[in-house]
């Protein structure tokens, strides 16, 4: 892609372009390379912190049925007829 987009640029471009000034295909591979090495490292922390995330959903809605089954036992049942 990169050596197309070189051709490209000199052959149909030369006329508003300088050659001289257009960056080396070396440079753009090294740009993809580390534009793609930090979207894998921020992918992984991504990740890490989806996990956690959902994680902490988890232990909030087993916190929550606790309180939910707690109330529910504290909770006076009438017997039908009576009043408390």
């Amino acid at each position: 892609m990169y050596d197309n987009a070189e051709k490209y640029l000199r052959d149909v471009l030369r006329e508003r372009f300088d050659i001289k000034k257009l960056p080396p295909v070396t440079a753009w591979q090294a740009e993809r390379d580390k534009l793609t090495a930090e979207r894998n490292v921020l992918n992984r922390e991504y990740i890490s912190l989806r996990n956690e995330v959902t994680e902490v959903d988890q232990i909030r809605r087993d916190v929550e049925d606790f309180f939910r089954s707690e109330n529910r036992r504290e909770q006076p049942h009438r017997a039908q007829g009576m009043e408390l």
